[in-house]
């Protein structure tokens, strides 16, 4: 894929395939003698500029056999092919590959699917927006860049579902680093655990996982990009890596989002003066701007013999937000806006083979010294006519309020795995987090309660042991043991005073044991059967305590969420001629107790309080269909149904008596979904060496209630209507994919769309992304 034009040296082309003659993308190839590396581009070839002579070459990628040989550079040169054998052990252990047409991505006991990134690093895409194409998986954003973001797996949502950097918990990274605003081009890939988690994520994650893999394989390469669209919007992001001769290495890596996000929306809007009332409005939104500026800097050594990777970094990122809405459109704001930073110091080991061969560790720690705030100061009312009303006195437009408070974490992740021989695989996890919030309100700094304490202590410890019985069959069981202890000071009222106000230092200590296993068999190397349960936990998070200080109130009260989780899958690749056909199917059944639900509270509606629904089921299949023909087209559909239903049979307050929501489907949540998409590869259009895709892709979401289906009258219930959203893209590369230009529409059709009910998302969009890579 890349060259260098000296004089002295020859143009030296490849392609790497697998057992199945499938082109290996990002395969790694490195000439020692020549201190030269590159990667296999998205069809597998590879281009490298040597001089002549015979030259040792390996090549390695994730799951395959490294391969080492010698070829022969001189003028006859025509193209090289490899061919890599499956590492059986490692593509049944932990170990996740790109998303892509091969049947690899199921080899693994575990219910998971991950993305190739690289294919999408000349897109315009970031990191939520590529998981919203997974089966099973579903985004839900309250509206555009920057706004917040709900990621659910096969109907578990929220803090459910965890998010794992390198396999580092990302829990309380903060908004300066969200998963929309985080550029595709960060990640190598993206892995998605759906149910069952394996061990050395360590997690109390309900119902599923996703691991950002940032990759290491390019040490010397700088890759840039920007983009500009619709609603004034920028995105920047510079990638690169300087590593000597002895080891030595700086990384860099930063990315910048900014949008005015003014698209218009349909509202019912009244003159704020005079009261006249304009239903079905089209107007624009006006206070809704956003940015974030994010770096990370490493400095450290690679390749020692003491260390595979020893890494100190800084992560360094600012954030602004304005609010336009509440959790309904109908509160529209003009002032209110939230602000923070994060500063984050990190260290990062790894070896493989410590003291004795088989046995790798990993160690990692990160504190975050970031701090937030919530601004709130503007006594006035606004319309969403562009009217506004000043009032008079101190007051806010929520809630009077300037607070400044600090989410402190500190976090650190161990793993060690042992390997002996080709059969048995043990792996030992624990994570610890510890979390502390402080914070003043400068418009009261005398009040108490922002003096509370608000502290957590986690541990979560894993242990799991695989077997790989035979090249067809393995089987891994594991055990979790978690532990949280919390503390604040709950402000109650004594009724036998009922004007005294009570403060009381309140703690609490928990412990949850979880096990599970996970097996896969393959009846012939193209069909897989696989199976895997979990008994899991979820401790409740220190917003489920505390709330977010925004839009979500906290509960004290609240139990740890508990679940079963199954997962019974199959898959089956079917190759003809110069086509090739991929399909999987998957059922789940989950039976989750004390399961934590958020719902509008009756006092205030624009605000959210946790509470525990008891018992809750799923079930439901996804499946995935995928269609490749050489290298010139590729095409697929995925479709996912769970029924997630309240199971409580009798009301809390009246334990005689049956639940009016018993048996009802769980409101507010997706229940039927699905993509499809369809690329068209070109070579040579313009000029040798280049390459033009076109695409599309197509989501679909089913109609939901807001509130319980057994609640109201139906012609009167509030729903989130159906959603069929087109987009559109055109990616043109050249100079072996040195320069890379992208043009990108959202929302062909310009159609209404809702991930919430009210919130209305934008419109119809254009984006054009240019992208600069280099490496050598």
């Amino acid at each position: 894929m890349f060259s260098w034009a000296q004089s002295n040296q020859l143009s030296v082309t490849g392609i790497v395939y697998n057992e199945v003659k499938e082109p290996l993308v990002s395969a790694s190839i490195h000439f020692p003698a020549l201190n030269k590396t590159t990667v296999t581009d998205a069809n597998g070839h590879f281009e490298l500029a040597l001089p002549p002579g015979t030259f040792s070459i390996k090549i390695s990628e994730l799951g395959y056999v490294p391969l080492e040989t010698s070829i022969l550079v001189s003028q006859q040169n025509k193209q090289f092919t490899f061919t890599l054998k499956t590492d059986t052990a490692m593509l049944e252990g932990a170990t996740v590959f790109g998303y892509s047409q091969t049947h690899e991505i199921n080899r693994q006991a575990y219910h998971v699917s991950a993305v190739d990134a690289q294919k999408l690093h000349n897109s315009t895409l970031d990191i939520a927006h590529v998981l919203d194409r997974v089966p099973g998986a579903r985004l839900r954003e309250t509206g555009g860049v920057g706004s917040d973001v709900d990621f659910s797996i096969s109907g578990f949502s929220g803090k459910r579902v965890k998010f794992f950097l390198d396999g580092v918990p990302m829990d309380y990274f903060g908004p300066s680093f969200q998963i929309n605003a985080i550029p595709i081009n960060f990640a190598e890939r993206v892995e998605v655990y759906k149910g069952v988690i394996p061990v050395w994520l360590g997690s109390d994650a309900l119902g599923g996982a996703v691991n950002i893999v940032t990759g290491n394989k390019l040490k010397n390469f700088l890759d840039v990009s920007y983009a500009y669209g619709s609603f004034n919007t920028h995105r920047s992001y510079i990638n690169g890596a300087f590593t000597s001769k002895n080891g030595f290495t700086f990384r860099l890596n930063a990315f910048q989002n900014y949008s005015d996000n003014d698209y218009n929306v349909t509202v019912d809007a009244a003159d704020i003066h005079t009261g006249a009332y304009y239903p079905n409005t089209t107007v624009r939104r006006f206070h809704d701007k956003y940015h974030n500026e994010t770096g990370i800097v490493q400095v450290g050594f690679v390749d020692k013999k003491w260390a595979d990777q020893l890494l100190a970094g800084i992560t360094l990122g600012q954030y602004y937000k304005e609010i336009q809405t509440g959790a309904r459109i109908i509160a529209v704001f003009g002032a209110w806006h939230t602000r923070g930073n994060i500063v984050m110091p990190t260290l990062k080991y790894q070896k493989k083979d410590l003291f004795t061969k088989g046995l790798d560790v990993a160690f990692n720690a990160n504190y975050n010294f970031g701090e937030e705030q919530n601004i709130d100061t503007v006594h006035a009312r606004y319309g969403w006519l562009g009217d506004s009303v000043t009032l008079r006195g101190k007051g806010g437009e929520n809630w009077y309020s300037w607070y400044k408070y600090r989410n402190n974490v500190a976090s650190t992740s161990a793993t060690a795995t042992y390997k002996i021989g080709n059969k048995h695989f043990f792996a030992l996890n624990h994570v610890y987090t510890h979390f502390d919030r402080k914070g003043t309100n400068a418009v009261d700094p005398d009040d108490v309660l922002n003096r509370i304490p608000q502290q957590t202590n986690k541990h979560v410890v894993g242990l799991s042991y695989q077997y790989a019985v035979s090249e067809k069959w393995s089987a891994t069981i594991f055990g979790k043991y978690l532990r949280q202890n919390g503390h604040t000071t709950l402000v109650e009222t004594d009724f036998s005073r009922p004007l005294d106000t009570v403060y009381n230092d309140a703690y609490v200590d928990l412990n949850k044991f979880g096990y599970g296993f996970a097996t896969t068999y393959f009846i012939d190397p193209d069909l897989q059967l696989k199976f895997s349960y979990e008994k899991t936990n979820r401790l409740p998070e220190a917003e489920d305590w505390f709330g977010d200080v925004m839009n979500k109130d906290g509960n004290w009260n609240l139990k740890p969420e508990s679940s079963n989780n199954f997962n019974l899958g199959a898959s089956y690749t079917i190759p003809f001629g110069d086509h090739r056909l991929y399909t999987s199917a998957t059922g789940i059944y989950y039976y989750a107790q004390d399961f934590i639900y958020y719902s509008p509270l009756s006092s205030n509606p624009n605000k959210l309080y946790p509470d525990n629904l008891f018992d809750v089921s799923s079930m439901g299949v996804e499946s995935e269909v995928r269609y490749s023909y050489k290298r010139l087209l590729t095409a697929g559909i995925s479709l996912t149904y769970q029924n997630i239903r309240d199971q409580q049979k009798y009301r809390i307050d009246l334990p005689n008596v049956l639940s009016s929501t018993y048996k009802n489907r769980i409101p507010n949540i997706p229940y039927s979904y699905g993509n499809a998409d369809v690329t068209l590869y070109l070579n040579n259009v313009l000029q040798d060496a280049d390459k033009l895709s076109v695409g599309y892709n197509l989501l679909y979401v089913h109609d939901f209630y807001l509130y319980w289906e057994s609640e109201g009258k139906k012609d009167t219930k509030r729903t989130i209507p159906t959603q069929i959203a087109h987009d559109a893209n055109m990616v043109y590369t050249f100079k072996n994919g040195r320069y890379n230009i992208a043009l990108e529409c959202k929302n062909l059709t310009d159609s209404k769309l809702y991930d919430n009910f009210s919130l209305q998302k934008p419109g119809r969009s254009f984006t054009m992304k240019l992208r600069y890579f280099l490496s050598n």
